[in-house]
């Protein structure tokens, strides 16, 4: 399944991977679901049309108990920099079964084609529609006993491990800031969207902050956790749900996470989400 989803796009093999996929299979990409390979192939015809085969800068890949996790981070031959893709994989050893993947659109649309003067506007990916989404106003005030999980009661995880991804998860579920200071290791990096190098943990305390200022009413939640014991690296498929303040708008941002850990503190984090598809899908 891996080799399938690199070769796609360092090899353009489309019908390896149209092999894999059933017609109940979903594809889950720029906040679009495309049902079986006849839906997916536009998706992956676009980005090879705009962007050409791309080499495989790095890749890493962990596996949970039900899903995988595959980074990405490829040179597309017509352009200037690097792209990191994330995909969260659930197959059954023969065919997949649904494929979320995040396209760091962000970094797309800041790039710049190889060998031309082109203004850089024309590099943001032509995105399919996405899907019809109703973003419920949840007042917590309203109720004071809702049960909101944390990643130990979705996922089974060693007691430590569990403890830190609780603990992390407080961050966004209740702004628990100062976890920042005693959650991560000094030395901690984290990748985020619209860069594709690490940078110290400071930035993502500002990309939290950017979220407050954007977004009011905010609520976190969990869809999916997996946890790779022998690389110790959780995956973690959440939304931020929010009222949009420019526009006054009730917003869903699809965010993938995946979070290394060492001694019980991060060591590295990597936070992936689709910006240009979220201002699309909700006319930002």
């Amino acid at each position: 399944m891996i080799n399938a989803i690199i070769d796609l796009y360092t090899k353009a093999d489309i019908e390896g991977l149209s092999s894999k996929l059933l017609r109940s299979s979903r594809w889950q990409q720029h906040h679009f679901t495309a049902m079986g390979a006849l839906q997916a192939q536009p998706l992956w015809l676009s980005f090879l049309a705009q962007y050409g085969v791309s080499e495989c800068v790095s890749h890493t890949h962990s596996v949970g108990a039900e899903r995988e996790t595959l980074q990405l981070v490829l040179q597309p031959k017509k352009l200037k920099n690097p792209v990191r893709l994330t995909f969260v994989i659930k197959h059954n050893g023969t065919f997949i079964k649904s494929v979320k993947c995040v396209v760091d659109t962000l970094s797309l649309a800041n790039n710049e084609y190889v060998n031309t003067t082109v203004n850089n506007s024309s590099v943001i990916p032509k995105l399919p529609k996405s899907d019809p989404i109703i973003v419920s106003d949840l007042d917590n005030q309203l109720h004071p006993t809702t049960f909101h999980a944390n990643p130990s009661a979705i996922c089974e995880l060693p007691s430590h491990t569990a403890r830190t991804l609780d603990n992390w998860w407080q961050i966004w579920q209740t702004n628990n800031l100062a976890q920042f200071e005693t959650l991560y290791t000094p030395s901690a990096t984290a990748v985020l969207a619209g860069n594709t190098q690490p940078q110290p943990i400071s930035a993502l305390l500002d990309c939290h902050l950017d979220f407050t200022q954007s977004l009011s009413r905010r609520y976190a939640q969990l869809e999916t956790v997996e946890y790779d014991s022998t690389q110790n690296q959780a995956t973690l498929c959440w939304t931020l749900d929010g009222s949009f303040n420019a526009k006054n708008v009730r917003v869903r941002q699809q965010i993938i996470s995946v979070i290394s850990i060492s001694d019980n503190q991060i060591t590295h984090e990597v936070m992936q989400f689709d910006t240009l598809a979220l201002n699309q899908q909700f006319a930002l």
